[in-house]
């Protein structure tokens, strides 16, 4: 099967169907070329079981999903792309990425826009895990099937305006990061690839930094939370 995923033509050879199925909603029946093909194997798969305890109880078809993943992600540094652990959404042609560590409410977060600004009008590109990709001094963002247990994820991009950390807080704040404060909290969200060129994941996350302004969002599960975010994400 061939798919489209953050403006790339991948040719993907998978081993078990339920990895088709999986990317079901970026297959591209009519790809005008391949811009790289991915080939698994069942070694592709012990090596992602090897990683830690947690992984030798999942199921091999599972495994190769995240095996996937990560070979993709290995592919794409050498094409400004990235992925991170993060959720995007897309308001007013904007897109907000959120990044906290598991179980802090970044899937609580998102919801609380679309409550708060409709659910019509705020569109999840990712819940989980979206590529993001440096071009014409920007910064997009793409959905992946790699998305969350939510399920998550658009079929598309959206220009990042904002990145926003969050901490859990009995009251709503918002407050910019400097390049030197937001640094550390990327990496603690970025997803390494299978590569040894450090040195591009280095860059792009420069350019990243670059970029797109860096908050620090404290929040509670009150609606106030998406209203207070916004307008910190957009304060002149």
């Amino acid at each position: 099967m061939i798919c489209k995923i953050a403006e790339q033509y991948i040719d993907i050879h998978a081993l078990y169907p339920s990895t088709e199925r999986f990317c079901a909603a970026y297959v591209c029946a009519d790809a005008p070329h391949v811009d790289f093909s991915v080939e698994m194997c069942e070694a592709d798969i012990d090596r992602e079981a090897e990683r830690d305890p947690v992984a030798r109880r999942l199921s091999r078809p599972y495994l190769e999903q995240i095996a996937l993943c990560r070979k993709i992600c290995a592919e794409m540094l050498c094409r400004s792309s990235f992925l991170m652990h993060c959720a995007v959404i897309e308001y007013e042609g904007r897109g907000y990425a959120f990044a906290a560590q598991s179980g802090t409410g970044k899937t609580t977060h998102i919801r609380l826009w679309q409550k708060r600004f409709g659910r019509d009008r705020v569109t999840i590109i990712n819940g989980d895990k979206p590529i993001l990709r440096c071009a014409d001094g920007k910064i997009y963002a793409y959905g992946t099937p790699w998305c969350g247990k939510e399920g998550y994820n658009t079929n598309t991009c959206v220009p990042l305006h904002a990145l926003c950390f969050l901490e859990r807080a009995e009251h709503n704040s918002i407050s910019p990061l400097s390049d030197t404060e937001a640094m550390p909290k990327l990496f603690g969200q970025l997803m390494i690839a299978d590569s040894s060129d450090l040195a591009t994941q280095l860059e792009l996350l420069d350019r990243l930094v670059t970029a797109v302004p860096m908050y620090r969002l404290r929040c509670n599960m009150d609606i106030e939370a998406a209203k207070v975010a916004y307008e910190g994400t957009n304060r002149k």
